[in-house]
């Protein structure tokens, strides 16, 4: 037996609450259960599909009215539903559809209600709603086509997230027509990552597909991305490396400061915990690791070059020691 839904319920609004108030309470609560929102958290993705299913219904005057008389069993594809027309007199006529009969919730209601002829007496059972299109000379409805676009963002977009102002075109009816979007661009994207914005796809005239923004990210001048760690190359002066040294580097959060161990070797990497991106899925930010590059002075004057021939002299040492098993 198929339960009924209180959609009135799930919105938290009233029977007497108009259409206003009813699509506010929705963008409250899709905004807290959204999926892009909830990642990988299954409750939180059935309470969307809820949220979406009562705004269907109780947005549209006509889906309202048969609600509040039939109830939401009527309503859920993989449904069955019997009712009866006002003023008919022949008794009551079932109707029974499932997710694969059409493409888009939306279009049931349409087609339920805006049936003419032998669609209003009935159907056989088993006879799918498909039959009954090809029976009236009309074609079941499609989902409209998905867009698909890649736009460039920049390094620090892509890390911390933002909002991005787009153009997108679209054909209807043989004619391209243009709509600007602004478009949340969530913190952690990398290239080849994907947003999905519903319904901002081509109409097929009763249902819209989706559009999907392919991410390409600008390289930075400094820093590098792998996965969720970020890399930053630090060049420090041979007295730096050899005495030991506290610096300050770069970070996405603005400067950090690092302790530089003495007698560091060139290609160390010295990590800063919780400095990276942040994950999609987990929220929880990588690492950024400080690689040290020791750097020679452009000149060295006779007064220095002494020096180091007698540092050389008193504290030798061979660090290609290693490699006299591969030399001949």
């Amino acid at each position: 037996m198929t339960s009924t839904k209180d959609y009135y319920k799930i919105l938290g609004v009233s029977k007497t609450s108009t259409k206003d108030e009813i699509k506010k309470a929705y963008r409250a609560l899709a905004r807290k259960y959204h999926p892009d929102h909830n990642p990988d958290d299954k409750a939180a993705e059935e309470k969307f599909k809820e949220l979406q299913e009562a705004h269907e219904v109780l947005s549209d005057e006509e889906k309202r009215k048969a609600y509040d008389m039939f109830g939401s069993a009527e309503f859920r594809p993989g449904g069955r539903t019997t009712w009866k027309r006002a003023g008919e007199q022949q008794g009551n006529y079932e109707y029974s559809y499932n997710s694969q009969d059409f493409p888009g919730f939306e279009d049931i209601f349409k087609d339920i209600f805006g049936f003419g002829g032998r669609a209003r007496q009935g159907r056989n059972r088993g006879e799918s709603f498909r039959d009954i299109f090809s029976k009236t000379g009309r074609e079941a409805p499609r989902k409209g086509r998905d867009l698909e676009y890649q736009i460039e963002i920049d390094f620090d977009t892509a890390i911390k997230g933002g909002v991005r102002d787009i153009s997108i075109s679209r054909q209807k009816n043989g004619q391209v027509t243009t709509e600007k979007l602004s478009v949340k661009i969530p913190a952690g994207v990398d290239n080849s990552s994907k947003i999905r914005v519903q319904g901002k796809g081509e109409s097929s005239g009763r249902s819209k597909g989706d559009l999907y923004l392919r991410i390409k990210v600008k390289p930075h001048a400094l820093f590098k991305r792998k996965n969720d760690d970020i890399y930053v190359e630090v060049p420090v002066t041979i007295y730096e490396a050899a005495l030991g040294e506290n610096i300050n580097v770069p970070t996405i959060d603005g400067t950090a400061k690092v302790s530089i161990p003495k007698a560091v070797q060139s290609g160390t990497k010295l990590r800063l915990k919780g400095k990276g991106v942040p994950n999609l899925k987990t929220k929880r930010r990588g690492d950024q690791y400080v690689e040290i590059k020791i750097v020679m002075p452009d000149k060295i004057e006779d007064k220095e070059r002494k020096k180091f021939e007698e540092l050389a002299d008193s504290s030798p040492y061979n660090p290609r020691s290693g490699l006299n098993k591969y030399m001949k």
